[in-house]
């Protein structure tokens, strides 16, 4: 019989995800946790005690030891040890269980990755950088309008260095971009799911100089900023 134990990650800039699995039957979708970069596997979805109790009756030999604060899986000779690790989500400190790793996680293809608003944003992206997010989004089972989302997220994290002031000189050559007049020829128009991260966007729309910019509906500026966005991030990331 051999024990295993997972290593801690301590970074704190934490999303809710859906997560399915082959572990899990089909059609089954997990609520969990990643700090992860969007463009990375999902290797680590992390899971509150609550969520993961509800694992444990999906998944055979999976429970939870109350003594040792920790989830077990037992699988042949096989017994593994998830115990809790504290991170900060959402400005509280929670604890959260790796449960997993190497069981092929995979981000649910599910347009209600879950949101702080029901609101899309509608945005014109060129075909290359479409492309490859659309490559990203078809490997990870996503749909495109959640997957944009999960880029920004990680994008606007990035930029901000996790830093509890709010400071956006980060932003300032996307801000540019974005009060320039578009010139991109055969842009492709599509959705993206809103989450948290509109108020970082909302924050740059408001400190925009730029007077013909200003002059342009807010949600006109709110796509603009998030065009901006996801190709400073194709061109950076993907190299499109």
């Amino acid at each position: 019989m051999s024990i295993s134990s997972v290593p801690s990650h301590t970074s704190s800039a934490f999303r809710r995800i859906f997560v399915t699995g082959p572990r899990l039957r089909k059609g089954l979708v997990a609520i969990a946790y990643s700090n992860g970069k969007p463009w990375h596997p999902l290797s680590y979805p992390m899971f509150t005690r609550s969520d993961a109790l509800q694992l444990c009756e999906a998944i055979p030999g999976l429970s939870f030891d109350s003594s040792r604060d920790a989830f077990i899986h037992v699988e042949q000779d096989q017994v593994a040890c998830f115990e809790a690790e504290p991170h900060i989500w959402n400005g509280k400190l929670v604890d959260l269980y790796a449960i997993g790793p190497g069981w092929g996680w995979q981000l649910a293809q599910d347009d209600r990755v879950p949101a702080a608003h029901s609101e899309s944003l509608h945005v014109n992206v060129r075909p290359a950088a479409l492309a490859w997010i659309q490559t990203l989004a078809d490997d990870a089972s996503v749909a495109l309008g959640a997957f944009c989302s999960f880029l920004l997220s990680g994008y606007i994290e990035q930029r901000m260095e996790l830093q509890h002031a709010l400071d956006l000189t980060p932003f300032d050559a996307v801000l540019c971009i974005a009060s320039k007049a578009p010139v991109v020829p055969n842009v492709v128009r599509t959705a993206v799911q809103v989450e948290e991260w509109i108020g970082i966007v909302d924050a740059l729309v408001h400190l925009a100089a730029d007077g013909a910019f200003n002059t342009l509906s807010r949600q006109t500026r709110r796509e603009r900023i998030v065009e901006a966005m996801l190709d400073q991030l194709a061109r950076e990331v993907g190299q499109v």
